[in-house]
């Protein structure tokens, strides 16, 4: 199952993952902040909304990146279109159970306040997403169709009638 293509899509999903995981925790340092809190600061805002979607992301992606077995691959993928989907969504909803707070902002009205959230949660997750899908794609393609044990497909065997018939019409 392990193709250059599913590889490198699990590579990308590890690095995307690992950016989404941690750049609430580090871009406070390098001036990229969406909320007030100093960098390392761990918060609940932060756990749910960056560091567990980035891990799952991770860890999907590594199992997309070794997995032999594509139960293993289709697992990585689910694992990572999830936590994809949760860093796309989970700002949105987040206000429900956080409050208000810079981290569950829509408005924005400059093109560095729009960018910020593209950089931590929308762009990043949307990304996840699509590879995730084109990952899920390959897995799937990738299924062959097997006989039961014993039988052979219809469709693989010429029948003798039906070779029988194609002859006489010559």
């Amino acid at each position: 199952m392990r193709t250059v293509t599913t590889r490198l899509m699990g590579f990308l999903l590890v690095i995307l993952g690992a950016w989404g995981g941690i750049v609430a925790y580090v871009g406070p340092r390098i001036g990229f902040r969406m909320d007030s809190a100093a960098a390392w600061d761990w918060t609940t805002t932060r756990w749910e909304l960056h560091a567990a979607p980035g891990a799952a992301v991770v860890l999907g992606g590594l199992l997309l990146l070794v997995a032999a077995p594509r139960a293993a691959a289709r697992f990585g993928a689910l694992l990572a279109l999830l936590g994809g989907m949760w860093l796309v969504v989970g700002p949105l909803f987040a206000s429900l159970w956080l409050g208000s707070n810079p981290e569950t902002q829509l408005a924005s009205s400059t093109l560095s306040q729009a960018a910020r959230p593209l950089g931590y949660h929308y762009g990043t997750g949307l990304l996840i997403v699509a590879i995730t899908a084109y990952a899920w794609a390959l897995c799937t393609a990738l299924v062959a169709v097997m006989p039961y044990p014993g039988r052979t497909r219809r469709d693989d065997v010429i029948e003798d009638s039906d070779l029988s018939a194609m002859l006489n019409a010559e």
